[in-house]
């Protein structure tokens, strides 16, 4: 099977083709700076539209490069122009099989949540208070090494995810990111976790710390969709385990964080318009953004403490009246499932 780059005309529908403009629009934000790499790897420049956000400038680019056959010439040469972080992310999905999202459960026959109440809530300026203790930063601080990237083999490939660390040496992610799709999958056959795969104050990569898991260690449950995989070695010194026993409430209207590896990137937390929208005893579901690749991350609420783990976005509706939401097991329900393994 051709690699996706060499499709002609460009496969967009192929999940690293995204993965791969979301990298490059982060990387390179400034027309400029992108219009100097097109004119060293031959790309005609005429062509495209400059005025264009980052992300449709890359589009119209990559495009342009594979018609003209110059598609590679072109990441060579921005591969031998990032930090090493960058230029790892950007071998993985060039280079061979392509590194992308682990493959998501089929939606199946799941109902929509309904929220329980009529009405979106007002902005907080108006309802809702909005200032938050400078402890909320320093906790938040406190717990983001506790999240790891994950690369993953599996018989289909090798995808990436986020996990975190529980206690001990046990970490805890999704069951489709360690199985893989469909009932019975093959658990993986490599894991390896990246510790301080983040940024800093500058934007550039920190040294990150690579830890590989047991794969003969792997649980996991499909109907709550959590795994987990014990490390073989020592975590870094001082990594934080994140309770599982909080025991906090969680409520329409709350607010939610995640902190995750969005498209397999450096480490992000999402805080904006993070309202929960619906609650039962199987999931919490809420608007904190994720992105490919934020599969197995953990769900906090405003004191820090876990209530979910986010393994999904659900959908109600077509066209005009559709809605989005994002979605987490309760963590009790995936405590009680690892409880009764015998993992806690």
């Amino acid at each position: 099977m051709p690699h996706f780059l060499d499709s002609l005309p460009f496969d967009w529908t192929h999940p690293a083709a995204r993965e791969l403009c979301d990298l490059l629009s982060e990387t390179y934000w400034k027309p400029d700076a992108v219009a100097i790499l097109a004119q060293q790897a031959g790309v005609p420049r005429a062509r495209i539209n400059w005025g264009q956000p980052a992300y449709l400038i890359w589009h119209d680019l990559i495009e342009s490069a594979r018609n003209q056959n110059l598609l590679r010439p072109l990441l060579t040469r921005i591969e031998d122009g990032v930090d090493a972080a960058v230029a790892v992310r950007l071998r993985e999905l060039t280079q061979g099989p392509p590194v992308v999202e682990a493959p998501r459960p089929p939606a199946g026959a799941e109902k929509w949540k309904d929220p329980g109440e009529s009405g979106v809530p007002e902005r907080q300026i108006f309802r809702e208070p909005s200032l938050l203790d400078v402890a909320f930063l320093r906790r938040g601080l406190e717990l983001a090494p506790a999240v790891a990237r994950l690369l993953v083999t599996l018989p289909t490939g090798r995808f990436h995810g986020t996990a975190f660390h529980i206690g001990d040496d046990l970490l805890l992610t999704n069951h489709h990111v360690l199985f893989g799709q469909g009932p019975g999958g093959a658990p993986a056959t490599s894991v390896e976790a990246w510790f301080g795969y983040e940024k800093d104050v500058h934007g550039l990569h920190l040294a990150h710390t690579v830890v590989m898991g047991l794969p003969d260690t792997i649980v996991g449950d499909e109907v709550h969709d959590w795994a987990v995989v014990r490390a073989a070695e020592p975590l870094p010194e001082g990594t934080p385990a994140v309770a599982l026993d909080s025991g906090a409430p969680v409520a329409v209207g709350d607010r939610v964080y995640i902190i995750q590896h969005p498209s397999g990137g450096a480490k992000k937390v999402g805080v904006h318009h993070n309202l929960v929208r619906h609650v039962d005893d199987e999931v919490v579901q809420y608007w904190t953004d994720t992105e490919a690749g934020s599969s197995g991350s953990p769900v906090f609420d405003e004191r820090w403490r876990l209530v979910a783990l986010h393994h999904r976005w659900v959908r109600r509706g077509q066209g005009d009246d559709r809605e989005y939401r994002n979605q987490g097991i309760r963590i009790e329900r995936v405590r009680e499932d690892l409880a009764a393994a015998g993992m806690v």
